[in-house]
């Protein structure tokens, strides 16, 4: 009978008593489990065992938690990486996931959150290890074509054609192959391109790789086809290409030998397997995973003032109370708001979908968004005004998404107002439209209590929040992209006490370019 082997895990925390008893659930969990008391052992235990899994705290002497995960990512980008990290270290452990960690886990430990989080990391594992065997069977595929091709340059080598003219006879080999496929002589030169290829490059046959597919005026040092032409042996690898848009490629590399009836090789033939589909689906979950444990706090204490409103509106109730019933009724409104907010802002992030623009009234769109938000304005005294001129014209969006990424910036608009009551009592909050011949601009001004250089900087970043448990930093999040989406951008204008002017500008349609990509 065939002994499966146990997955091996490194646990590293400078707590005896933490390693134990973690140590005891993850071998009942089925892992062999190796444990070092700081990051120094650790990372030695690490490099000696090669472990594909690492449990790591955060805070420990010498190497602490983020440096050890720094140092095994630079040696080995697979390794997954879980962090263990105490409440007060969330800046901390949004910092390890800029290190490319899996996902963190908070003391004290429950065992059940650790089983899934192990989960999460093995479906990363098994994910990464079908893209390799999907990408080998490519390899596969192309080795046996290009067999065909060797036979067919045997027969044909008595006319005297060549390997390009035979890879143009039958370019249908390995046309339709969901990859980028070049065959490439010495110089590097390309001279046989698959559809998939010529589509995102253009036909640059005649042309250096290196220069197609990096913009570079050299080779690459570690170049995998002159490594195939100086061994004669398949290569295998990562690397980066890069798209005439200017969009960089992760690539798993795979050559392979071109060679003459008499072993000689002439060419050699490069595939380049795009992993950002892979790359997608991973950060997604990293970011999931961190979205349930940042925003579990808040949540916490929403459920503590849902319980504070009804201990007063009960009490109220029981005594008759008036007063205490409306203070424990707005509580309860309150929280209850603030929890729809969360759940909207937690739907929208987890669930990428495609635009459904249609031409939109500028005018109705402003008005609409406006509707949204004056009860909320008028409750708190804050003067709210809407210019739009009735020649503003249309525009193509996807309303909903779009309305609901202004009334983020709207509802921003009223805290800023209120965390300034300290200071003055009356605030203004302006909503212009600026119509523009091929963009509209929409315009949210308020004059409350500003931001500095540091807020604006981070105010889109995904979890950020300066509410402290008000938000849970996806609300401006979810505005830039979605604005980025339709082809737009978003600006910012604040100084502390001096109130902040945020511009979004949509492009008209569909046609007029706009930066699409992820905000750096």
């Amino acid at each position: 009978m065939k002994i499966m082997s146990r997955p091996t895990i490194l646990l590293v925390d400078d707590e005896e008593d933490i390693r134990l008893v973690l140590g005891i659930a993850l071998t009942d969990m089925g892992y062999e489990v190796l444990s070092a008391e700081n990051g120094k052992e650790g990372l030695r235990l690490f490099r000696e065992k090669r472990p594909p899994m690492v449990i790591t705290d955060i805070k420990m002497p010498d190497i602490d938690g983020v440096e050890l995960l720094r140092k095994i990512k630079d040696e080995d980008p697979d390794t997954e990486v879980v962090m263990i990290t105490g409440h007060g270290d969330m800046e901390v452990a949004i910092q390890s996931f800029q290190h490319a960690a899996t996902d963190f886990i908070t003391k004290p430990i429950n065992v059940e959150d650790l089983e899934t989080s192990l989960k999460r990391v093995q479906e990363r594992i098994s994910a990464r290890k079908k893209l390799r065997e999907y990408t080998e069977s490519l390899e596969d595929l192309v080795h046996r074509k290009t067999e065909k091709l060797v036979d067919l340059e045997k027969r044909l080598e008595s006319e005297g054609e060549t390997i390009p003219d035979v890879l143009r006879r039958f370019q249908r080999l390995f046309e339709d192959l969901p990859c980028h496929v070049a065959v490439m002589d010495e110089d590097l030169v390309l001279t046989a391109l698959n559809r998939k290829f010529r589509r995102d490059f253009g036909d640059r046959v005649g042309e250096v790789c290196y220069g197609v597919l990096k913009n570079a005026a050299s080779p690459c040092t570690d170049c995998p086809v002159q490594t195939t032409f100086a061994t004669g042996t398949s290569q295998e690898g990562e690397g980066e290409i890069t798209t005439p848009d200017g969009a960089r490629h992760e690539v798993l590399i795979w050559t392979s030998p071109i060679r003459t009836a008499g072993e000689e090789t002439t060419h050699v033939l490069a595939l380049y397997t795009d992993m950002a589909q892979l790359q997608k689906v991973q950060d997604h979950l990293s970011a999931l995973g961190l979205m349930v444990g940042s925003i579990s706090h808040s949540i916490k204490g929403m459920l503590t003032g849902l319980d504070g409103g009804m201990y007063l509106l009960d009490s109220g109730l029981r005594r008759q109370n008036q007063d205490k019933i409306q203070e424990g009724l707005g509580v309860v409104k309150e929280m209850v708001g603030r929890i729809r907010n969360m759940v909207l802002d937690v739907l929208l992030f987890s669930k990428d979908r495609d635009l459904r623009k249609e031409r939109t009234s500028v005018a109705t769109f402003t008005e609409d968004a406006a509707r949204g938000i004056r009860p909320l304005v008028e409750e708190h005294g804050i003067e709210f005004v809407l210019t739009c001129p009735m020649d503003a014209g249309e525009f193509e969006v996807d309303a909903r998404l779009l309305r609901t990424a202004l009334v983020n910036v709207l509802e921003n608009a009223v805290d800023a107002c209120l965390d300034d009551r300290v200071q003055t009592s009356s605030h203004r909050i302006s909503f212009h439209v600026l119509p523009q011949e091929d963009h509209v601009v929409l315009r949210v001004e308020d004059d409350g209590i500003g931001m500095d250089a540091e807020t604006r900087e981070k105010m889109f970043t995904l979890f950020f929040s300066s509410k402290d448990r008000k938000g849970t930093g996806l609300g401006l999040y979810i505005t830039d992209r979605t604005v980025r989406q339709h082809g737009g951008s978003v600006s910012v204008d604040s100084e502390p006490g001096r109130g902040t002017v945020v511009d979004i500008r949509i492009p008209r349609s569909a046609e007029v370019e706009g930066p699409e990509s992820g905000r750096p």
